[in-house]
């Protein structure tokens, strides 16, 4: 799948000039007024720019300049909008029965009685759009997209409009669709943490622009992004593999950079699966040699590479495969001797450990390391 677009649409005082190009399923992140949501209704049709080029693999939905304009009903795009459900006079069960007999047979990715199932509609079939709530439209319209069997599928903040018990089970069919069929999702939301579960990849949108576009790990590396995405004090970010959950010993046992690492039990993480955790630099303590005896399970051994001075604290850079930035005091750092090049033993809490899509603002920005050599001092 490729989507190129670049469109211009002024309304009222909001001017959007979005120039982009997506292959992958990838999270729209903006602040509230950003545009996401009138990014995502010039892809699907409910909204008309005023010039520019929309493409979809190679179909044209959009062109101002050759007079095109597909209508919604044909454009091969789901969208489950936030203020868009249909025709709100039909009962669920036509306007379901409606959109899975309009698809083609060989292009069905669903059956209609697996997604009342999957969605819990069956209670509310003969009701009328109109008179469900906006949780339950949004089920429905999730149902509607997905039974068009697109070739994109576009989500505006749809895990926090059905709630959490339907995001539980919606994930494993979204990611399968991504890995299985390539079905990708655009999905926008203020939640940095609901797009860590589809998505590392970002496109942030400010003002109707797009500021910042790739991965997580690319884009917090940009100066200034911190701050913007929320991100105020994660000093390292490491994406991770899980490989398998202790559920005796309450841990989950991952790799990062072909490293072992033990994290906080997460059962719902598969084996195999991609994950980022943070660590914050002043949770990290260092030991000349390896420590026996102790609670701390993360020992992992390192060199020295950098000893930077930073403000009452020295950042150390240790290479153990990736990179490491450790904070101490400089005391700590002359009692220890410590000079670049010197092997040492970084110690890590299980529980110092966090995972991104877990994660809560914290009130600055110190230093973040990305875990490839490269790191960002942030203002305070």
């Amino acid at each position: 799948m490729l989507l190129e677009m670049n469109v211009k649409l002024r309304r009222g005082h909001f001017d959007l000039a979005t120039q982009l190009s997506v292959n992958d399923t990838s999270g729209l992140f903006g602040k509230s007024g950003a545009g996401k949501s009138t990014l995502l209704g010039l892809i699907a049709g409910t909204i008309q720019p005023q010039s520019g080029q929309i493409v979809l693999d190679g179909k044209i939905l959009f062109d101002s300049h050759k007079g095109i304009m597909v209508p919604r009903e044909q454009r091969p795009v789901g969208a489950v909008l936030q203020s868009d459900y249909g025709n709100s006079s039909e009962t669920v069960r036509n306007n379901l029965t409606a959109a899975f007999n309009r698809t083609l047979k060989q292009r069905r990715l669903f059956k209609l009685d697996f997604l009342i199932e999957l969605l819990e509609l069956g209670p509310m079939l003969d009701h009328t759009i109109e008179l469900l709530s906006s949780g339950e439209r949004q089920r429905v319209a999730l149902a509607r997209s997905l039974l068009k069997s697109p070739q994109l599928l576009l989500l505006d903040e749809t895990f926090a409009a059905i709630g959490n018990d339907f995001r539980v089970q919606l994930l494993p069919i979204l990611k399968r669709l991504q890995d299985e069929l390539g079905l990708p999702v655009l999905y926008a939301s203020q939640s940095l943490g609901e797009i860590l579960e589809l998505t590392d990849r970002l496109i942030v949108l400010e003002q109707g622009k797009v500021m910042r576009s790739g991965s997580l790990r690319e884009v917090v590396k940009q100066q200034g992004m911190l701050r913007y995405l929320g991100i105020h004090q994660i000093d390292n970010i490491l994406a991770v593999t899980i490989r398998s959950h202790d559920y005796p010993a309450g841990c989950s046992l991952a790799q990062s950079f072909g490293l072992p690492l033990v994290l906080p039990l997460r059962p719902h993480l598969a084996a195999g699966s991609q994950s980022q955790v943070s660590i914050r630099a002043g949770d990290i303590a260092l030991a000349r040699n390896y420590l026996s005896g102790i609670s701390i399970q993360n020992q992992i051994k390192g060199q020295i590479c950098a000893l930077i001075p930073s403000g009452e604290s020295i950042i150390v850079q240790i290479d153990c495969g990736g990179t490491l930035l450790a904070e101490i005091t400089p005391g700590a750092c002359r009692d220890m001797a410590l000079q670049e090049g010197d092997d040492i033993y970084c110690l890590i809490k299980t529980h110092a450990i966090s995972y991104l899509t877990e994660f809560d603002a914290q009130p600055y920005q110190r230093v973040v390391s990305h875990g490839d050599g490269h790191y960002y001092l942030g203002a305070c």
